[in-house]
């Protein structure tokens, strides 16, 4: 028996281990060693390969080129954006990354009339990639019978984990501000001479979060026109210090008709004045783009809440706040919250731009100027386009009908990233 046992052992060892140890030994899978890119002109290598190197060293296996392209149309430089990878003399891989870049030097002179505000006319220069490295500046004025702006932002963007990025804004403005109530009757004029500088970090602690802190100083002197409601305490020449801070969780969906995302928001400040006054405000807000089986059809939905605690009126907030159209534009409160829902379907993608049509149901709570409750709803319907070659994301024309109000008006947009 222990013969044949042992028979038995020296023919396993003859025949089976020499099989075994000729197998090649699996090895870990291939990396991404290289990041190759074609196209760039105005763009710097340099920071491309900075907002990409979190690709470097990471296995094929689980690499996704969607997840690429994304990070790369986030930048808002490149248009038809082609992502593949190959194995290379090292025995990794190379990612291989083709652009065409967008016009981000864009000078923007405009004009416009309106039965309610009268003539509004100015010019805006802006680079959306200043310097090459995705830096972005706007500088302007904007003049009409009531209002003489001068507006000025640089921004650099935040790299996640990797750097902070930064946003200087100023402004001086000579204007004529009138308030309405939810029925567009006017509650209050003033004749304003004022201005202010700001300056906010930001900082991406991950491809997702977002956070930001800053601080920022305002001037305004008031001179009142009428005050038939009695706040004039409300409106007095003012120096103002303000301290910010906000949060937000994005995350980026897309598709070959839209670059949707889905995003939750708190932002809060707390402003001194030198009189003594302090106020506070802050606003939350959750919204969702979410694409369906039907690739050029998408949801739309957005809901927002804004609440200050001793804010004048003019510190107070508006529809643009929580994303409601159906309000007059002049409207203020210190506690306001709204919602949209609906849909939007692309109609047609050219080189130039994607053409979509939309339309949402709206809904609008607030605290009105004689402390009573509003709630207004309606609809908006319109048709946007974004644009392919032009960093300037979105033109959109529509209207907005007020159920409660019968009131409709006409809505014009323009969508900057600052």
């Amino acid at each position: 028996m222990k013969v044949r046992k042992t028979i038995a052992a020296l023919l396993f060892f003859a025949f089976f281990v020499p099989f075994i140890f000729s197998q090649p030994i699996e090895k870990d899978s291939p990396v991404i060693s290289e990041i190759h890119i074609d196209g760039l002109k105005k763009t710097k290598e340099s920071y491309v390969q900075e907002v990409l190197e979190k690709y470097k060293d990471a296995p094929v296996s689980e690499l996704n080129l969607n997840d690429v392209e994304i990070t790369l149309q986030q930048m808002n430089l490149f248009s038809d954006i082609e992502v593949t990878y190959g194995h290379n003399d090292t025995g990794n891989c190379t990612l291989y990354i083709t652009v065409e870049e967008k016009i981000s030097f864009i000078p923007i002179p405009f004009a416009m009339y309106s039965s309610t505000t009268g003539f509004l006319g100015g010019l805006m220069v802006m680079d959306t990639n200043a310097f090459g490295v995705g830096n972005n500046y706007m500088v302007g004025g904007i003049f009409s019978g009531s209002m003489q702006m001068g507006v000025m932002m640089f921004t650099k963007p935040a790299i996640p984990r990797k750097r902070l990025g930064f946003q200087i804004s100023g402004n001086f403005a000579h204007r004529t501000a009138k308030f309405d109530d939810a029925y567009a009757n006017n509650v209050l004029e003033m004749e304003t001479l004022g201005g202010g500088a700001g300056f906010t970090l930001v900082d991406k602690f991950t491809e997702h979060v977002t956070v930001t802190a800053g601080v920022r100083y305002g001037y305004l002197n008031i001179d009142m026109e009428s005050d038939p409601f009695g706040y004039g305490s409300d409106f007095e020449t003012s120096h103002t210090f303000t301290l910010a801070a906000g949060w937000g969780l994005c995350y980026p969906i897309s598709n070959e008709w839209f670059m949707s995302e889905r995003k939750v928001y708190v932002d809060g400040d707390f402003s001194f004045f030198v009189s003594g006054r302090k106020t506070q405000s802050v606003t939350a807000g959750i919204s969702i783009q979410q694409p369906l089986p039907l690739s050029r059809l998408r949801v739309l939905a957005q809901a927002a809440c804004y609440y200050a605690h001793n804010a004048p009126l003019y510190m107070q907030g508006s529809q643009t706040t929580v994303g409601i159209t159906i309000m007059p534009e002049k409207y203020r409160s210190p506690s306001l919250a709204g919602a949209n829902i609906g849909l939007e379907l692309a109609l047609a993608k050219t080189g130039f731009a994607t053409f979509s049509v939309y339309g949402l149901y709206e809904y609008f709570v607030a605290k009105d100027f004689d402390d009573s409750r509003l709630n207004h709803m309606g609809y908006s319907l319109g048709a946007k386009m974004y644009l392919a070659k032009i960093a300037f994301p979105a033109l959109a024309l529509g209207f907005s009908h007020n159920v409660n109000r019968n009131k409709m008006k006409f809505v014009v947009a323009m969508g900057m990233r600052y």
